[in-house]
């Protein structure tokens, strides 16, 4: 089978370069609203930033090494980050300070995401492990165990209860 041609469209420029971090930027999520975005890097900072200005609305301390992981709530006002220190945070917008702490990777946290459509937060990491959360309890209900190396990435459908993971392994 060919494959269908796209249609053709403006070559792609540069919108606006924002700097602001003192390390890599190792992350970036984009508020649904497309009000504004973060990002997060190997400074331990998360930044907030106005998606129509440019300019940074908030800083975000609370890591102690490299923010690896964003996802902002459409359900909530919330933000989740995940780090190389094992922390896994959910940050409160309304107040911009962390209301739960998520414990159980033994190792860097390197990818979180949120279902769509229920309370779900699921993690990625070093351990070779993806684990499932309740958002509002913190229970871990189930950690995903079939990788043998670390876990880089994770996402999840809403058609169906499916959690997709990328990993190191051969």
């Amino acid at each position: 089978p060919t494959m269908p041609k796209p249609k053709w469209h403006a070559p792609w420029k540069v919108y606006r370069v924002i700097a602001g971090h003192l390390g890599w930027v190792r992350c970036v999520a984009v508020e649904p609203g497309n009000e504004w975005f973060a990002t997060g890097a190997a400074d331990r900072i998360i930044k907030i930033w106005d998606l129509a200005s440019g300019q940074l609305k908030v800083s975000l301390t609370g890591h102690v090494s490299t923010v690896r992981g964003l996802a902002v709530s459409g359900r909530h006002p919330y933000l989740f980050s995940c780090g190389e220190d094992r922390q896994v945070k959910c940050w409160d917008l309304e107040y911009n300070k962390v209301i739960r702490h998520y414990h159980g990777h033994l190792s860097a946290v390197y990818s979180l995401a949120l279902h769509p459509t229920i309370d779900i937060l699921l993690t990625a990491g070093r351990d070779s492990t993806a684990r499932v959360w309740d958002m509002r309890t913190k229970a871990n209900i189930h950690t995903l165990t079939g990788h043998t190396h670390t876990v880089s990435t994770v996402v999840a459908q809403a058609s169906e209860p499916q959690v997709i993971t990328g990993s190191h392994d051969s």
